[in-house]
């Protein structure tokens, strides 16, 4: 069973006429609404939650994860469209943003990225190349060569774990059950799907994620190819392909009608390009600040 909290009133009425409850005491339960209902949940129901810290358990979730279901950690890397008739190559060397983020470990020693070839470009869409990762064997025979202090997880910390719910939380992580909360932002998957009920007729998160995925936010954004021109040697100086988002929702400036032309999935394939830019601009340098190497991104 699965909703929204903003649908809570409606969802207990529906576990009470199915007597959904009648063999539950006692819940477990995390977040602000472990909090906000709990009277309601016991008045209504019977059942008493057991709150637990939100972030305690989020460690001890990812925790288990990482060292016991091999491949539920995992990155994409994009592939390199071109031209010519050439095969699509995959690159680990980004030189555009990823899509929402997923969970990930960014390990990796990354060589230098290769110049930009002029009949090739980058496309977002192209982050699809699904990497998983064995965390804990990895990390396993990291540590068996380079570490003595008995801990086999000592190659993993410290990382950065950025949970993305309504707002964005960031922890560094320095062991088992050993975080600390460092930083967060206001722009999260609330703000996302807020602005998206404004500018959408979508019903529910699913579909308006549904109604992104066929939009094209170059409609909406403001390319670096807007200003520079698709071909231009001051890209290759830059090292930025032309089809990087240079202003989110600047292109709409310059219209004398703002909205002509454009789709409700192409709006809301923008906002998640801004939404999820944001994040990974505050998470990278949240690591730089606390000299993390790796990031982990969790939430819906």
């Amino acid at each position: 069973m699965s909703f929204e909290t903003r649908h809570m009133t409606s969802a207990m009425d529906l576990i009470r006429v199915n007597d959904l409850h009648l063999n539950i005491r006692q819940m477990g339960a995390t977040g602000g609404g472990a909090h906000k209902y709990a009277d309601e949940w016991y008045k209504l129901l019977g059942i008493l939650i057991q709150r637990e810290d939100e972030l305690d358990s989020l460690v001890a979730g990812l925790q288990f994860v990482m060292e016991d279901v091999p491949g539920e950690c995992y990155t994409f890397k994009p592939t390199l469209e071109t031209d010519c008739t050439d095969k699509p190559t995959d690159h680990s060397n980004k030189h555009d943003e990823p899509p929402p983020p997923q969970s990930h470990d960014d390990n990796t020693q990354q060589a230098p990225p290769p110049p930009l070839p002029s009949s090739s470009m980058y496309h977002i869409d192209q982050w699809t190349h699904k990497v998983q990762r064995d965390i804990a064997a990895e990390y396993k025979n990291n540590d068996n060569t380079t570490n003595n202090n008995n801990n086999n997880n000592g190659g993993l910390y410290p990382y950065l774990l950025v949970t993305i719910g309504t707002g964005v939380s960031i922890l560094r992580v320095d062991g088992p059950r050993k975080h600390e909360r460092v930083s967060g932002s206001t722009i999260g998957g609330g703000t996302y799907w807020g602005i998206c009920r404004l500018l959408t007729t979508a019903k529910d998160f699913q579909e308006v994620l549904n109604l992104a995925e066929r939009g094209d936010p170059s409609k909406v954004d403001m390319m670096v190819g807007d200003i520079y021109g698709q071909n231009s040697d001051a890209l290759e100086k830059l090292g930025l392909p032309a089809n990087i988002v240079a202003s989110s929702f600047g292109k709409l400036v310059a219209k004398p009608n703002p909205a002509e032309g454009l789709g409700e999935e192409d709006l809301a394939h923008a906002i998640l390009l801004m939404v999820t830019n944001n994040i990974g601009q505050v998470a990278y340098l949240n690591a730089t600040l606390h000299h993390t190497k790796r990031i982990f991104f969790v939430g819906n």
